[in-house]
């Protein structure tokens, strides 16, 4: 998909790794976030999934802080064409236009209620497989292929830390990432219902119960 010059800009600029340290990490929107990524014991050696990239900013900081083999996940078609022009050459990253869910089928993306159409990187992060969150609009969708988290698990023998940050969906997804906790590092996930998006929160309330005993070692909020 091509991208317009606003994008083109931002993975231009995004590219010199000074640029990125100075301005793209310090953003408001992003620096809180990676705070919480620092010093995690990653290395070149490390395995890490990034569940819903966006943008790439996420897999990007991980790579820049531990230089560790990161597979990175978007449904996004758009979002995915930035990230296959920023990550172009990068061996270490690898980058699938697909949304990590409970199954393996073509499911709807929504958009956002306030976007027109999906080249519009301000409401991206907006985007959900699912059609109960209060910010998405039920016309304005598109077809994505998903992988099963069963699957995907099922490639590694470790993966030393899982980042999910889809959209309300990660209650889909959190069964089999508990049957498969003795494999996992560390976790750090968005948990919709938390402090925003209320009508997540009976599934929060229900979820955060089970993962109690993991979240001072285990499992983190995003």
């Amino acid at each position: 998909m091509k991208l317009k010059l606003r994008e083109l800009s931002w993975a231009f600029l995004f590219k010199f790794k000074v640029i990125r340290f100075i301005i793209f990490y310090n953003l408001k929107r992003y620096s809180q976030k990676l705070k919480l990524l620092n010093n995690l014991n990653l290395n070149k050696n490390s395995i890490v999934l990034d569940i819903g990239s966006n943008n790439g900013m996420i897999t990007q900081y991980l790579y820049d802080k531990y230089s560790c083999s990161i597979f990175s996940f978007e449904p996004n078609p758009y979002c995915f064409s930035l990230q296959k022009d920023i990550f172009r050459g990068m061996l270490k990253i690898k980058i699938f236009n697909k949304a990590v869910s409970n199954d393996n089928k073509k499911k709807k993306l929504y958009l956002s209620k306030y976007t027109q159409n999906v080249k519009n990187m301000s409401t991206s992060e907006s985007s959900s497989l699912e059609k109960a969150k209060s910010n998405i609009s039920h016309h304005k969708f598109l077809y994505v292929k998903t992988i099963s988290i069963k699957k995907l698990l099922s490639k590694f023998k470790y993966i030393d830390l899982v980042k999910i940050d889809i959209e309300g969906h990660e209650y889909k997804i959190l069964p089999e990432i508990l049957r498969n906790i003795n494999k996992i590092g560390k976790i750090f996930c968005e948990m919709h219902g938390k402090d925003h998006r209320k009508e997540f929160e009976k599934k929060f309330n229900f979820w955060e119960k089970k993962i109690r005993n993991l979240k001072e070692r285990k499992f983190f909020y995003w």
